[in-house]
């Protein structure tokens, strides 16, 4: 019995090395978002937890720009060693649906992991004499094109959420682009706009505040921290979006260093104290890594470009 206790022990030491063996000493996590939003929250957690002591060095640098494609690129041009991964959402397909690009996003990377989901949700500002979404709706019904709706875009998750919203509320709302999910929750907490869909986590401490009112969660259920706001569905709208984070790495990394990496975010996703972080965050971890998360990534490609299409999403 202590021989097999020993022996396993060892296996579990010699997998732990040679995983570190084969991760790079210093990895660099290009976010393509704008500081302060969700996606770049998540890459600093996952870089403290995996910095400890005995771990790679990350280093998370945010270059974003043209609706994600310049971070992506960079991560796709990267040499394929490992040292570069790049964090990637709901917009690293939805690009692809709508133009031409240098990269492709099923051929031109590795899948790492799908790491979390994120509810997305419609706010004004506590300021606003809108008390509820059928207050909003009305309004935007009187005066067709004179309220607007702010988002990180275009060509995101965001933005296909408010152009969804748009379509199924039947009203004419003039969509207002943001490089990042804090420069448009920024902007209507500014009350530079009339609303804004964002991941709860960006807008969460300014609900907090009173500063903001949630009026809809676009989730198929109620979250925990709004039991008191309604889904789409409730009021009517038969739609729900997620945002989902994940990353990937330079096309044609060998499959040991892809698996080392895998491992080492994986495990981090995995850590008590990252987890209970995401929760507050309400980052629901997911953790499908590998060959399951190539099948969602293809899975969610052949589901976006209807999608795309029907709301005329474009780059511009």
């Amino acid at each position: 019995m202590l021989k097999s206790a020993v022996l396993a022990c060892l296996t579990a030491l010699a997998a732990t090395c040679s995983s570190l063996a084969q991760t790079p000493p210093s990895v660099k996590v290009i976010v393509p978002y704008a500081p302060g939003g969700s996606v770049d929250l998540l890459a600093r957690l996952l870089g403290d937890e995996i910095g400890q002591p005995g771990g790679p060095s990350i280093v998370v640098e945010d270059r974003p720009g043209a609706s994600t494609i310049i971070g992506t690129e960079a991560v796709a041009r990267a040499a394929p060693d490992g040292a570069t991964v790049g964090m990637v959402a709901n917009s690293f397909l939805i690009n692809a649906a709508i133009r031409k690009l240098s990269y492709d996003p099923l051929t031109s990377f590795e899948p790492l992991c799908h790491l979390v989901n994120s509810p997305q949700v419609l706010a004004v500002n506590a300021n606003s004499p809108y008390r509820s979404l059928e207050d909003l709706l009305a309004d935007a019904r009187a005066r067709p094109g004179a309220l607007s709706i702010g988002a990180l875009g275009p060509a995101t998750t965001q933005h296909v959420a408010a152009e969804t919203f748009k379509t199924f509320a039947k009203v004419d709302m003039t969509f207002v682009p943001y490089p990042g999910g804090a420069p448009a929750v920024k902007a209507i907490v500014g009350e530079q706009v009339t609303a804004s869909v964002a991941n709860f986590s960006e807008l969460q401490p300014f609900i907090a505040a009173g500063k903001l009112r949630p009026l809809a969660v676009m989730s198929s259920a109620r979250i925990a921290p709004l039991p008191d706001t309604p889904t789409m569905r409730e009021r009517g709208l038969d739609f729900d979006v997620t945002a989902w984070f994940a990353m990937v790495t330079t096309g044609k990394t060998p499959k040991p260093v892809v698996t080392a990496l895998i491992d080492i975010f994986s495990k981090a996703l995995k850590a008590p104290a990252l987890q209970g972080k995401l929760m507050q965050l309400q980052l629901t971890p997911v953790g499908l890594c590998g060959d399951g998360f190539a099948a969602f990534l293809h899975k969610q490609n052949d589901a976006i470009g209807p999608v795309v299409r029907e709301a005329g999403i474009k780059l511009e």
